[in-house]
């Protein structure tokens, strides 16, 4: 009789602390669900960024070769494979898709 009486207040203790455990981790208010942006609203791609936003290709350089750990041998492989695969691209465009390339390859 003893040990179902210590079982059943076990039970009892294990459940409170279960639903004091589920109370704290929903929110206290309930949240509302956020509208729809207009597709004005939403970010553009890093490519449609306006002037000022975007960096300079000094700037872009210094990143890439902060990447690459200064090599500058690699720098210019890199960036001659890449004027290759995209003619038309500017020198901004060309290291930010080698930044960001390196970047995403290198996690």
């Amino acid at each position: 009789m003893e040990l179902w009486m210590s079982l059943t207040l076990l039970g009892i203790g294990l459940l409170a602390l279960w639903l004091y455990m589920l109370s704290g981790s929903k929110p206290s208010r309930p949240t509302r669900p956020r509208p729809a942006q207009p597709r004005s609203a939403q970010p553009r791609p890093a490519q449609a960024r306006p002037g000022p936003a975007r960096l300079q290709a000094s700037q872009w350089e210094r990143k890439v070769l902060t990447q690459m750990r200064g090599d500058q041998a690699r720098f210019e492989r890199t960036l001659a494979a890449k004027r290759n695969k995209h003619p038309r691209a500017s020198r901004e465009e060309l290291l930010e898709i080698i930044y960001e390339e390196y970047i995403r390859d290198n996690r």
